[in-house]
């Protein structure tokens, strides 16, 4: 039959895995206050850093400081720690319990991301659109802009990309509608797909693997895969060849 000194230990144990708990929460707090402040007093005029400097940098040292500072403060008014090697040691213990739940719960996430077919650090894709002459001479390059969209579909999901401001012009007098749309999830299956008023839709296949990598040059000029008429009519007579083109890289 157990003793009583077997009986006393659980309490004991309970009462160190919630103070680890509780540790852990106020270094996170604290981590978050210490990077919020130390950013917005660094990014005030006169301390000589820009916005990004504060946030990106002196933020997550802030961060670091602040979290150690908050576990050892917990560790010692609720685990009544007072040596500093005591303090130290258990300090040290909530920090790797700490890294090993952030490693797991990455680990986990990209799990999930993969089980479901999504890139975990999603790329993207910026392409350039070569537009007919006839196109550049009839429409401004303010209409072009406003008026075309750009979508990618794919066995997974659809997304609009982003145009950019302003075309490229080519030597022959064509313009070049530019833009980047994200690749979200692991497939081949991708079109984008080109709609401008009165025109009929452009589908251009991406030829990328599932899980591209980056690239640092454009690939070359591909022409329409597919186009989809306006109208019945349209069908009819049949749609002509037409000098719609995409280029593409992978960022």
């Amino acid at each position: 039959m157990p003793g009583k000194d077997q009986f006393r230990r659980w309490p004991d144990r309970t009462g160190a895995s919630m103070l680890y708990v509780i540790s852990i929460m106020a270094g996170v707090l604290g981590a978050l206050i210490s990077w919020a402040g130390a950013a917005m007093i660094a990014a005030f005029p006169g301390f000589g850093s820009d916005n990004l400097t504060a946030f990106i940098v002196i933020g997550p040292l802030a961060a670091i400081a602040g979290f150690v500072t908050a576990v050892a403060f917990t560790l010692a008014i609720k685990g009544e720690v007072r040596t500093f090697r005591g303090l130290a040691v258990r300090s040290l213990g909530v920090i790797m319990m700490t890294g090993a739940l952030a490693t797991g719960g990455y680990g986990l996430r990209s799990a999930v991301l993969s089980h479901l077919g999504m890139i975990a650090k999603a790329p993207a894709v910026e392409f350039e659109i070569r537009l007919p002459k006839t196109l550049a001479k009839t429409a401004s390059a303010a209409d072009l802009k406003r008026e075309a969209q750009v979508e990618l579909l794919t066995d997974q999901n659809q997304t609009l990309a982003r145009i950019d401001d302003g075309l490229l012009a080519t030597e022959d007098g064509r313009a070049v509608l530019r833009g980047s749309v994200p690749l979200k999830f692991r497939t081949a299956d991708r079109i984008v797909v080109l709609s401008l008023p009165g025109e009929a839709q452009r589908a251009f296949k991406l030829r990328l693997p599932a899980n591209p990598s980056p690239s640092d040059e454009f690939g070359p000029w591909h022409m329409v895969d597919r186009v989809s008429p306006i109208s019945r009519k349209e069908t009819a007579r049949g749609i002509p060849d037409d000098t719609f083109a995409i280029r593409y890289r992978v960022l």
